[in-house]
């Protein structure tokens, strides 16, 4: 299964979705993503999903493996979500990214093609605004 996927480094913002332009990510990618605990994650995706915000049919999959194994993914609805919820660095670059794509809907922003958003640092920390 092609699930694309989204990644962070030095303050760069790259998404590579799937062929059909989405996003599915597992707790663990995610976790990994925004740099903090899979338990962060975990203990905040009931939390979305109970205040109805979100709705689980169209956010959440499970992937099972021809081993038998399985995987639960989130979309990239769910990731935004998540990225509001979780106070790391990374976190902060990703909503920061999602602002200038919100706030710049004039530039063109190819789905099919990897997005980036450069976050000035200094000394592995966020330059304020």
């Amino acid at each position: 299964m092609d699930r694309g996927f989204i990644s962070i480094d030095n303050g760069r913002v790259v998404v590579t979705p799937a062929a059909d332009g989405t996003v599915w990510m597992s707790k663990h990618q995610i976790a990994d993503l925004f740099g903090c605990f899979v338990a962060k994650v975990v203990s905040n995706i009931p939390i979305i999903l109970k205040s109805g915000v979100l709705d689980e049919g169209m956010v959440c999959r499970f992937h099972r493996y021809r081993d038998g194994g399985g995987v639960e993914l989130y979309n990239l609805e769910m990731i935004t979500a998540l990225a509001f919820r979780i106070g790391t660095r990374n976190a902060n670059i990703f909503r920061r990214w999602l602002m200038e794509r919100a706030m710049h809907p004039e530039r063109k922003f190819g789905i099919m093609s990897p997005i980036t958003l450069l976050v000035p640092m200094r000394e592995n920390r966020l330059l304020p605004n």
